[in-house]
């Protein structure tokens, strides 16, 4: 009975063992599973600090919903992707897997080396590496962003300029009397049309400029807003759905003829008109158009431009005046009308107050555990 009674135990324990070890083996991530937790968290720029990676979750999420959406919505719109898509993303692709292979590849190589051409590498690598994060995610939002866009104006809602021009007209903004006065100054004409177009490239700046910096926080910080805005922007195109100032009031070419310089004036209206009417009913991911009156995106990209560069004098001073003469030149140059400059503003301050919140809540969360471990230990 004793030796049944052993063999009996003996059995229990290797059974107990072997499902230890099972547990064990279930909790233990394989080399695949650790290789994508890295890239999530390189991802997140975990590496820079709990608010940058934050902010880059908020990020990440934006761009997670705005995709979730147009998946949905896609298969049962009149819309799909042009043909030369697919080829162009997929260069793209192998591009970023090169750009990635490269970078780990040099990291592994100059991770032991101490002489001055290695750390200077290894600094450069860094804030190459950060610039390229930073462009996936922008990259990811712009593609998303483009694709809602286009869908929500391909459903041709019913346009609500009457009501945006009211309320215009409440402000004590009269949308074709500024277009007028703009246009009399050939110099202002001008000015305000350069103004304009420097948005992408300023925006380009601001993400190299941080990348340089290597300030990781404050670079998660203007993708997080970026992220937010977007959403904000397909929210109010969806709400309230508008051709713009320029389509509302169609002024005759004498108004804006400074504007123009012998050319096409507001452009974009061609995919604008040719989504509602059916007329364009693929997207072409490498020809951008912009097709949203309301609330205004170049507003949105001016604010959050400029509160990123709020720390440093040098550039935020002209930051503030060029992007001040951009959001001017929206009214004109990009037919919207104020009330879209105000609510774009306003998208902004809303997702800056939301991080702010976030990250004073976070860190009193913070705080909290570390005085409750304190405590406890004492």
């Amino acid at each position: 009975m004793q030796m049944l009674a052993r063999k009996i135990a003996g059995l229990r324990s290797t059974s107990q063992s072997r499902q230890m070890a099972a547990v064990r083996m279930a909790s233990t991530p394989t080399t695949t599973q650790q290789r994508i937790l890295q890239l999530g968290r390189w991802l997140v720029l975990a590496d820079y600090g709990e608010t940058a990676r934050r902010n880059m979750i908020v990020a990440w999420a934006c761009v997670a919903a705005l995709a979730l959406v147009a998946l949905v919505w896609l298969p049962i719109s009149a819309l799909s992707f042009d043909p030369t898509t697919w080829p162009a993303l997929a260069h793209s692709l192998i591009y970023a897997a090169i750009a990635y292979i490269f970078y780990l590849v040099v990291s592994h190589r100059l991770r032991q080396q101490q002489d001055r051409i290695a750390v200077f590498l290894r600094a450069a690598l860094e804030r190459f590496a950060l610039l390229f994060r930073s462009c996936v995610l922008i990259a990811a939002i712009g593609s998303v962003g483009l694709i809602f866009t286009y869908l929500a104006t391909a459903a041709a809602l019913p346009l609500k300029d009457g009501l945006l021009a009211v309320l215009d007209q409440r402000l004590g903004f009269h949308w074709l009397s500024f277009l007028s006065a703009a246009n009399n100054h050939p110099l202002l004409a001008r000015l305000l049309t350069e103004a304009y177009e420097s948005t992408a490239l300023l925006t380009q700046g601001v993400v190299v400029w941080l990348a340089i910096r290597r300030n990781g926080e404050r670079l998660s910080e203007f993708l997080a807003l970026l992220a937010l805005s977007s959403v904000g922007l397909a929210i109010g195109m969806v709400l309230l759905p508008a051709a713009g100032a320029n389509v509302y009031f169609a002024p005759t070419p004498q108004l804006f003829d400074n504007f123009a310089a012998g050319g096409k004036m507001w452009g974009f209206l061609d995919a604008f008109h040719g989504l509602r009417d059916g007329s364009l009913r693929t997207i072409d991911m490498s020809s951008v158009q912009g097709v949203v009156s309301f609330p205004s995106f170049h507003t949105m990209l001016g604010v959050i431009t400029t509160y990123a560069l709020r720390d440093t004098r040098a550039v935020f001073i002209p930051a503030i005046l060029l992007n001040g003469t951009m959001i001017v030149s929206t009214l004109p140059v990009g037919g919207h009308y104020l009330v879209d400059v105000v609510a774009g503003a306003a998208v902004c301050i809303v997702g800056i107050q939301a991080l702010r919140y976030a990250s004073g809540h976070g860190r009193r969360a913070r705080q909290s555990i570390t005085a409750l471990s304190i405590s406890e230990i004492s």
